[in-house]
């Protein structure tokens, strides 16, 4: 037979559950703990693993790398329906609760949330932006096929910025570190989504 402190703690269990569950329900965002080994920068639900997630993710931006860390309570979903829900905003992220495992197997046109060194949220959309060198820009679209790439658009008049396809999600950013690292271009970076400022 259980004890009353253990009926009242799993009662106070299945109250807190329930409030993580209208929260996320309501598309509220949920106070978090800060991080003691960065004042003033927002942590993970758990804060576990953060030091291999920022050794194992990470692009390449103005030629410089740099470190994202993984958000483990949310996601972005890009294979979104095309009208919103009345009175919802039209956003791509929603809340997870599948922990850090449970993002190894999300389902395709999805992306983990990933975090910036500022702490700002970004998304893998799909699609690499593909910087061609000078010299390759009059043969630009049969350089990007002979790099196996698909052009999606120019993105300059000048015809040196590519959007080239790729998956949404962890495909996109192995594409771009690939394509960066190879030294084929001039630089390459994901095709990053990022919420809009509110004005």
């Amino acid at each position: 037979m259980m004890r009353r402190p253990a009926l009242v703690a799993l009662a106070l269990a299945g109250l807190a559950s329930a409030h993580l569950s209208f929260a996320a329900d309501a598309g509220q965002a949920l106070p978090r703990k800060p991080d003691a080994t960065a004042p003033g920068k927002a942590a993970g639900p758990t804060g576990v693993g953060k030091a291999a997630n920022a050794a194992r993710h990470y692009y390449y931006e103005n030629g410089q790398k740099k470190a994202l860390r993984v958000d483990p309570g949310w996601v972005a979903d890009f294979a979104l329906p095309a009208k919103p829900e009345p009175g919802k905003p039209r956003t791509p992220v929603k809340r997870f609760i599948g922990g850090e495992k449970g993002l190894e197997t999300l389902p395709s046109g999805s992306s983990p949330v990933f975090r910036d060194d500022n702490g700002a949220m970004r998304a893998l959309a799909g699609g690499v932006v593909v910087r061609l060198r000078e010299a390759d820009v009059p043969d630009a679209r049969a350089r990007l096929a002979d790099a196996g790439l698909l052009p999606v658009r120019q993105l300059d008049p000048e015809g040196r910025s590519w959007l080239v396809a790729s998956p949404a999600g962890i495909p996109s950013l192995e594409l771009a570190n690939q394509l960066h690292e190879s030294g084929k271009f001039e630089s390459a970076t994901p095709n990053w989504w990022r919420p809009r400022s509110l004005k």
